[in-house]
């Protein structure tokens, strides 16, 4: 067993030697699930966290195999190391797609053919676990992970493609971007987190290949061929699909997600959101192929933001702190990501930022709201006073004007505007 330099060595990454045939090894279950999450990648730290052993018995287990030469830590990586640069929106490596051979191309919308490849190849494999979908190391830490949230943000945010025509790609980057959010709201909590780590393992069995690619293999002739020499990326996957979580606990792990999706539940109908929220997270991390809970999350999220955001603003003692206005505003933004067509929700974000003087944010929200619902007198009253700001007056008039017809019995609409003709 090794002793010399434990918590160093503990830093390090583990990886299975190059020479090994790990299928030729006697395991137990757990053995062998703990194996096959040793990738090169995954500090040592980490396995102790989702082994789904204590984390003594992974020290037991990792020390004896590097006794008998089955792994070496590579002390050279750290668990903090850079994530690996990428293309924006996709990854460098990435082949080039012939995308005008495929009919859902459509080069009369307003997003370039390749683009549009982009989007489906990214929209049909958004099964994959949440740290490939943001393209990072399973020992990211938290500044990889939000540093690469938002580099895809900038290409699938629904946002950025406003009032373009999409055609059917408004949905698929709607669903895109929701499961980024999804991926990067439990990734960044400790919490979900390793309890997402801890199932990673028990993903499903691949399909099995069709019947008819197998009676074409069976009429084939019989060919001898050279054994061939699995890479480590397939001797890991190998690894795999043979050492999984064992049954019984993927079973509790089920039940003790559809408690917390209970318990979110109730609490989403009393509008606790600050409540709701936390328990679907977990929900998700214990049950993470389940729908159902997903198809919630955004919307509990949101409302848990907002709600935040809604508190720190009531200023029923007659005073905000600026600190919590600029956090309200950072609330309210979330709660844009994930409701990104709310007027009343950008109309209150615009409100914010006026009065903490971040101008450009303010107008931002403030026309995203009249456009959203240009039969708003209140939503055209909150452009105004930005603009009135920002030193349009005569524009801020003109706006004024539009919101007095709307709403002539609008006391504040004409307060704003004796105050722009004083």
């Amino acid at each position: 067993m090794h002793s010399v330099g434990d918590s160093e060595q503990r830093r390090g990454i583990p990886r299975l030697v190059s020479s090994l045939d790990p299928t030729k090894l006697q395991l137990s279950p757990e053995e062998g699930f703990l194996l096959s999450r040793i990738d090169g990648q995954t500090s040592w730290t980490l396995l102790r966290q989702i082994a789904g052993l204590a984390p003594e018995a992974v020290d037991r287990c990792i020390e004896r195999w590097l006794s008998e030469g089955v792994v070496e830590v590579d002390e050279s990586k750290s668990a903090d190391a850079e994530v690996p640069s990428t293309v924006e929106g996709g990854k460098a490596d990435a082949k080039p797609v012939d995308y005008m051979s495929d009919p859902r191309i459509d080069t009369a919308l307003d997003i370039a053919p390749e683009l549009q490849a982009q989007i489906l190849e990214f929209s049909e494999s958004l099964d994959r676990s949440y740290f490939e979908l943001l393209d990072v190391p399973r020992d990211a830490d938290a500044k990889q992970i939000k540093r690469a949230y938002f580099s895809l943000s900038k290409v699938y945010h629904p946002d950025r493609y406003f009032r373009a025509n999409l055609g059917e790609y408004t949905l698929r980057l709607e669903q895109i971007f929701r499961k980024l959010v999804e991926a990067y709201e439990l990734l960044s909590d400790p919490n979900t987190r390793a309890e997402i780590e801890r199932t990673m393992g028990a993903m499903p069995e691949p399909e099995p290949e069709p019947a008819a690619a197998e009676s074409e293999a069976a009429a084939a002739p019989e060919r001898k061929l050279p054994p061939r020499k699995l890479t480590k990326r397939q001797t890991l996957e190998r690894l795999r699909r043979h050492f999984r979580l064992p049954p019984q606990i993927l079973a509790e792990r089920k039940l003790r997600a559809s408690h917390f999706y209970d318990a979110a539940m109730v609490a989403a109908k009393r509008e606790r959101w600050h409540e709701a929220a936390p328990s679907l997270r977990l929900a998700i991390a214990f049950d993470p192929w389940n729908d159902e809970y997903r198809k919630r999350f955004s919307d509990i999220l949101s409302r848990n933001y907002e709600h935040r955001a809604i508190k720190l603003l009531d200023d029923s003692d007659g005073s905000v702190d600026p600190s919590d206005k600029l956090e309200a505003l950072r609330l309210l933004e979330e709660v844009l990501i994930h409701r990104p067509a709310d007027p009343e929700v950008n109309n209150r974000a615009a409100r914010v930022a006026l009065e903490i003087d971040e101008l450009e944010r303010a107008m931002e929200y403030a026309e995203a709201a009249c456009e959203l619902c240009p039969d708003s007198a209140e939503m055209r009253l909150t452009l105004a006073r930005v603009l009135r700001r920002d030193g349009r007056r005569e524009k801020a008039g003109s706006v004024l004007k539009e919101a007095a017809r709307l709403d002539p019995e609008n006391e504040e609409v004409q307060r704003e505007l004796q105050k722009l003709r004083r």
